[in-house]
Order: C-alpha cells, then structure tokens, then sequence
C-alpha cells in the first residue's frame, strides 16, 4: 500500500509534542516520502525511548511505518549543577571547668577540615547540655562564614520516643527575610552531650544552604585534648 502523504510541518508538530522533545525537523524527498527525522531531545531523555516514541507517534497519528535507522537524536548539554556541600560531622567536645564556669569547645569537620564553636556559662548539669547545643551551633558557623545567624531556644534530653531516651534541640535561624523555628532529633545511647551535638546539626544541617555567607570561613585544625581539667566526649 503506498504511503500516504503529510506535510513535514504536520509531522513535526506532533513530534515537537513527545516527551522530552525540544525541537524536530522532518526531511522528506520530492515525493513526500520520509528521509530523515532529526530530534533535539532534553539531557536527561533517553534516546532510545525517543526513538520509539517517534515510531508510535507516526504509526498513531499518521498511520506512518517509519525505520528507526531514518530518526537521529541529538541531546541537550545538562545543566551543570554545583557540588552538593558535604555535611558536618561530628567529631567530639570538650568541657573545661573554670570555677563555677564551664567552656565547652565543639570541634565539626567536613571534607577533612575541623571547625571549632564554643561557649560557656554556669557549670550545672542543665545548663552543659545548653551550652554544647550553642557551641555547635557556633562550629557551624564557623565553617559556614556566619555570623550569629542562629540562635538556641530549647534543649531537652528528658524526651521519651518509643521507650528510647531522645536529644530534642530548637533552633531560631535569623535571615533578612524573617526567622525560622528548627528542630532536631538524635537517640541518646551512651553519650547525652553528642545526641545533643548530633540533634543541634540535626536541626541546621538541612537550612544551611539557604544562609549567604558572611565571611568566608577559616578552618581550625583539631585542638589536643588539655591534659587535667577536660572531659571529652567520644568521637563516634
């Protein structure tokens, strides 16, 4: 049966509403007959699937039986997409004892370079889990080039889930546009003052990328241990 013929312009009208298709031209000869098809397809089409797309688009639209070998695919660059920021890690606190007065130092690392937060305030049982939450917070600072843009509002370390012990940790983040409520989580397993450290990244790890930086951040190398009057924590 001879081939009934179409106009290149119905054809590529049709094609130019496949999937993933940016752009179609159909090559005929003198006759009407199909020569070559050319699609200029998205980056993350496969060529292939488009290449079938285009054989049901004709069969269906146009009652068209066309040899794949007839249809060439050229795809899109894709977007380059800047490298995600790799996450802090949690590497280990230490709480020095000045009097009634405890400085707690939080030492982060990411990609192997170390980011040091501290603060300090009265040394009382309620009060360190506060203060390792802030030192955190200061540590991401730190590595993020901000300046003071979060701020401590709770820390709980009496929270049950499930019969298991939970570090619950919120946290205001202050931006021009406005100011934001975060909260995390960590299980408390053996360390109380890590599921605090763990729960207040818990809580900034995620926003952190919406924050412009201030300052570009220094990196700290890692600070040996005092040799009497600190306790640290384990690193996991």
């Amino acid at each position: 049966m001879p081939e009934r013929r179409h106009s290149a312009a119905q054809i590529e009208s049709v094609l130019r509403e496949l999937r993933g298709v940016c752009g179609a031209r159909v090559v005929a000869d003198e006759s009407g007959l199909i020569q070559e098809i050319h699609l200029l397809v998205e980056a993350d089409r496969n060529p292939k699937q488009a290449v079938r797309d285009v054989e049901s688009a004709l069969l269906a639209h146009f009652g068209i039986h066309i040899d794949h070998r007839k249809v060439s695919v050229a795809q899109k660059a894709g977007v380059s997409k800047p490298p995600e920021l790799l996450r802090l890690r949690w590497l280990d606190v230490h709480i020095t004892q000045e009097g009634t007065r405890a400085v707690v130092a939080v030492l982060l690392e990411r990609n192997g370079a170390v980011f040091r937060g501290s603060a300090s305030g009265v040394r009382s049982s309620t009060q360190i889990p506060r203060l390792v939450a802030l030192a955190t917070l200061r540590a991401v600072e730190a590595a993020h080039g901000l300046c003071e843009r979060f701020g401590l509002e709770d820390v709980s370390t009496a929270t049950m889930v499930g019969g298991y012990p939970v570090a619950v940790v919120l946290v205001s983040a202050v931006r021009e546009q406005g100011e934001d409520l975060l909260v995390g989580s960590a299980l408390i397993r053996q360390d109380a003052l890590r599921a605090v450290g763990l729960a207040t990244l818990d809580a900034v790890n995620r926003r952190i990328a919406a924050f412009p930086c201030d300052s570009e951040a220094p990196a700290e190398a890692a600070i040996a241990l005092p040799a009497s009057d600190s306790t640290p924590t384990n690193a996991p």
